[in-house]
């Protein structure tokens, strides 16, 4: 699951490791909303939260990896990718604050959903998206992603550590196909 991807323009889609740990806290550093990895509250991380995160999401683990959009080894968003079953995954990004509204997120989940399809076979990348997030379900879209399903209190707003006292709003799923290596329906 290792992938280093040229986006051009001087952009690139690389996994990220423990080693990204200052790109993480750089990036970070203008967040208000919570950014991709787990369940950290809003705000910038600190070296500690990066490491943790990171560590989480250590692509030798085999369960989930995050891959940095960088430029010029700077960190402008980052892409998740979750494996749940042995030829699905889900797909989750986040873009830093001033780097929003320039298409990175649609160039990386393009270059991203192509990859997991060709690379790692995978038939089928998903995405959840609280259905408040319009710019994310005009992604979703644009990225040429098939609505599926709303699923009522299924997605964890994490605004408490604890999943008993927090909130669950409803999500919106998002499935996109490999047509050329999944079974004709």
């Amino acid at each position: 699951m290792i992938a280093d991807i040229d986006l051009g323009q001087g952009l690139r889609l690389r996994t990220l490791t423990t080693h990204d740990v200052a790109l993480v806290v750089e990036a970070t550093g203008t967040e208000t909303a919570r950014a991709l990895w787990g369940p950290h509250p809003a705000g910038p991380y600190t070296p500690q939260d990066a490491r943790a995160a990171l560590n989480a999401w250590d692509p030798a683990a085999g369960g989930q990896v995050s891959y940095g959009m960088l430029e010029h080894d700077r960190l402008l968003g980052a892409l998740g990718l979750m494996v749940d079953g042995p030829r699905s995954a889900e797909l989750a990004y986040w873009v830093r604050p001033e780097s929003r509204r320039q298409g990175l997120a649609l160039r990386g989940i393009n270059a991203l959903t192509r990859w997991t399809h060709d690379e790692l076979g995978l038939d089928r990348i998903w995405l959840e998206i609280n259905p408040a997030n319009t710019p994310s379900l005009r992604l979703a879209d644009r990225a040429g992603y098939q609505y599926e399903q709303r699923l009522p209190h299924h997605c964890r707003a994490w605004t408490t550590p604890d999943p008993d006292r927090d909130t669950w709003h409803d999500c919106m799923i998002w499935g996109h196909t490999n047509l050329t290596t999944s079974p004709a329906i």
